[in-house]
């Protein structure tokens, strides 16, 4: 192989534009290089390649993996294609970086960790806030033990979405196509924060209901964990408080606490540290309301190590097994909900 990675891209919506702007801060580093997009939308297709400068674009995923001179599949699809089309691509040899959930649920998630491993390829899972700068602070603090012991974890994203969002993709808001609703969607990327900061559940409770929207599905779920190492742990996911309100993650352990409000660090308190704190949100920084104004830096950190990962041959930093771990704990209190009693970890579907 040359020494860089040549990239196809699955789908042209919102996540693949992130995708392709992370790529673009990418070029001058030569290592991860976009060449290719599938949509099913001809029109769509060939309007994402014109604006990334892309040569090639397919309205059949399997058409790409098979003609395209490409290493690599980026899936973005809707939540129940993310497995079958992960499985086509191990087939042909492609390493696969797709987007979260990694799966519907964790049978899916399995067959595509295990298909990557027989296959000699690579599996990553687009989990892009592990690299943001203020969450890997907290990471290596918490890991050297200045927060004291970890006694508290709070994931909480309450954010709002109109019925027209589910409307306009009608795969939105079914248990069949997208597997959940605001946990498995909007709060798994700080679930996956909690339970990489926090360390694995032992158990939990939960409860959840649909309250703002006419869908099959969850637009607001209360979880409370207990981790294997006795701290506790809180999610609130929500698509439906008015009018949103920037995610939060909070870290409280016996000797400091660091508080993270909208990707900004808006508290950080330790014994014998000086404190930290920011005096309001930055503008610009408002995923709770739109998404697609974030910036895509995070995107090309984890592009770049994927792409590293495939040159070196070494895991990737968010592998298959990684991604699972948010996955397990979504699954986990849909589980609990549904049969309203406590699950146990590790959590078998």
């Amino acid at each position: 192989m040359t020494r860089h990675v040549r990239f196809g891209i699955i789908g042209s919506g919102v996540g693949a534009d992130f995708c392709a702007r992370g790529f673009s801060t990418l070029a001058s580093d030569g290592k991860a290089k976009l060449v290719a997009v599938t949509s099913r939308s001809e029109g769509h297709a060939e309007m994402f390649a014109r604006k990334w400068g892309l040569r090639l674009w397919y309205t059949d995923y399997m058409e790409m993996l098979r003609k395209a001179d490409i290493d690599a599949v980026i899936i973005n699809s809707p939540h129940y294609l993310h497995c079958q089309m992960s499985l086509d691509a191990i087939e042909l040899g492609k390493n696969v970086l797709v987007d979260k959930p990694m799966a519907m649920n964790l049978k899916e998630a399995d067959l595509m960790i295990e298909a990557a491993k027989k296959g000699g390829v690579k599996l990553g899972v687009i989990l892009q806030s592990r690299f943001d700068p203020v969450y890997k602070r907290i990471k290596k603090a918490s890991e050297q033990g200045r927060f004291g012991r970890l006694v508290l974890g709070d994931a909480i994203v309450k954010w709002y979405r109109t019925q027209e969002y589910y409307e306009k993709n009608p795969w939105r808001g079914c248990w069949a196509t997208e597997g959940g609703g605001a946990l498995i969607n909007q709060a798994i990327h700080t679930m996956d924060l909690l339970v990489w900061i926090m360390g694995s559940p032992k158990f939990l409770w939960a409860q959840m209901d649909t309250v703002a929207h006419k869908i099959d599905v969850e637009d607001l779920a209360v979880a409370t964990i207990r981790f294997d190492n006795d701290a506790l742990g809180v999610v609130q996911g929500s698509t439906a408080i008015f009018p949103g309100f920037p995610t939060r993650l909070e870290i409280h352990g016996t000797n400091g606490t660091a508080v993270v409000e909208g990707e900004v660090l808006k508290k950080w308190v330790i014994v014998g540290e000086e404190e930290e704190s920011a005096e309001q949100v930055k503008e610009g920084l408002q995923s709770w309301s739109r998404p697609e104004s974030m910036p895509a830096t995070n995107h090309a950190c984890l592009i770049l190590d994927f792409a590293q990962a495939i040159l070196d041959d070494r895991a990737p930093y968010v592998d298959g097994v990684e991604g699972r771990r948010s996955l397990e704990l979504v699954k986990a209190i849909y589980k609990s909900s549904l049969t309203n009693s406590r699950v146990d970890f590790p959590f078998e579907e």
